[in-house]
């Protein structure tokens, strides 16, 4: 059985199908949205199973802080500060009030200007599944919550 990959229903008859540039495995009532590639009667296709890992970078919890603990030390005005990364003196406010995180360009100026780690690698895991058993995947498979320490 394979499950239709725009409708998501499962059918014993599936057909091949280019849809807006993609080769998808459709059931019969969505084979008239793309053009059909034949491969009529049965579609027996078996994806790999795969767990890649991506790593990123993420914000530390309190930036924010330590963000204008480190301006204050140095007896810097949010003006100066913006001066220094060369980014509007609104975007340093937002920044260290919370309103807004900063990009990661702008976070490695505040690290390099102000001398404090601020980003941290975050590692992601892509979500197993195999639609070959017909589940699918809710958002609790795909959400994954970081603890505070």
């Amino acid at each position: 059985m394979v499950v239709c990959e725009v409708c998501g229903t499962k059918t014993h008859s599936a057909r091949k199908v280019s849809l807006d540039g993609a080769i998808l495995t459709v059931c019969e009532k969505c084979s008239s949205m793309g053009t059909d590639l034949g491969g009529y009667g049965t579609v027996r296709t078996r994806r790999p199973r795969y767990r890649r890992e991506e790593t990123e970078m993420g914000l530390v919890d309190g930036y924010e802080k330590a963000i204008q603990r480190e301006r204050t030390a140095r007896n810097w005005k949010q003006e100066e500060l913006a001066r220094k990364i060369n980014e509007p003196e609104s975007l340093v406010n937002k920044i260290e009030s919370g309103k807004i995180t900063p990009s990661e360009k702008v976070s490695r100026k505040l690290e390099k200007i102000l001398g404090v780690s601020i980003l941290e690698r975050v590692e992601r895991t892509a979500v197993e599944f195999d639609r070959s058993k017909g589940k699918a995947v809710t958002l609790g498979d795909v959400v994954t919550i970081r603890k505070r320490k």
